[in-house]
């Protein structure tokens, strides 16, 4: 009957019909009353997980695999390596000096970038770590040209020694990384690196 109702009096309660969809996205089984909807990832979703996969198999193989792509990492260094010396250009309008120079020197980390310009120039003379090969050992408190003052160093870097085979690299350098070596050479006065033994003048203090 359509009223629910039996011939016997007892009243059945009529269930509401399910559209042909719902049932469809129902799962056959049943646990505890509860049946499970089957319903599929929206498509925008599929799609975005597909992007976001492949894009992370294209970004290790560029960044961890190729070698030709840059970290966030390093691209920060870079960055602030070149801020470092945008601010030791700055020091081009100061005479050269020894206040001038010891700045330079006194920046850790202007001085760690330019170990790469040590080794490019001077290297090859004066060691990887300034302990001596052909030249002198740059580490120690002897002196063959003049008596180790930043402006004595910066000096002999800028005229060079053509005497000994040294190019003045003032003809080559900038002017800035002639004051970033002399800074850098400084600062390695007095570590007594093992190498080359001492040449020239012993000079106790700067």
């Amino acid at each position: 009957m359509s009223d629910g109702s039996t011939e016997s009096g007892t009243t059945v309660p009529v269930q509401p019909k399910k559209s042909g969809a719902e049932q469809d996205q129902l799962l056959d089984h049943e646990y505890d009353g509860i049946r499970e909807y089957d319903n599929p990832l929206p498509r925008w979703w599929v799609w975005m997980f597909a992007g976001s996969f492949w894009f992370s198999v294209a970004y290790f193989f560029h960044y961890h695999v190729s070698g030709n792509g840059v970290s966030v990492a390093a691209a920060y260094e870079a960055d602030v390596a070149e801020a470092r010396e945008r601010a030791a250009k700055s020091s081009l309008a100061a005479p050269v000096n020894e206040e001038s120079l010891g700045k330079l020197m006194a920046d850790a980390a202007l001085m760690k970038d330019t170990q790469a310009l040590f080794a490019l120039r001077c290297a090859a003379c004066h060691g990887d770590r300034g302990q001596g090969l052909i030249g002198p050992n740059l580490t120690d408190n002897s002196w063959i040209h003049g008596h180790g003052s930043l402006t004595d160093i910066y000096g002999v870097i800028d005229q060079g020694v053509l005497a000994k085979g040294m190019p003045a690299w003032g003809k080559q350098l900038s002017p800035i990384e002639l004051r970033k070596l002399a800074a850098f050479i400084g600062s390695k006065r007095g570590t007594a690196l093992p190498g080359k033994a001492p040449e020239g003048e012993l000079v106790e203090h700067y």
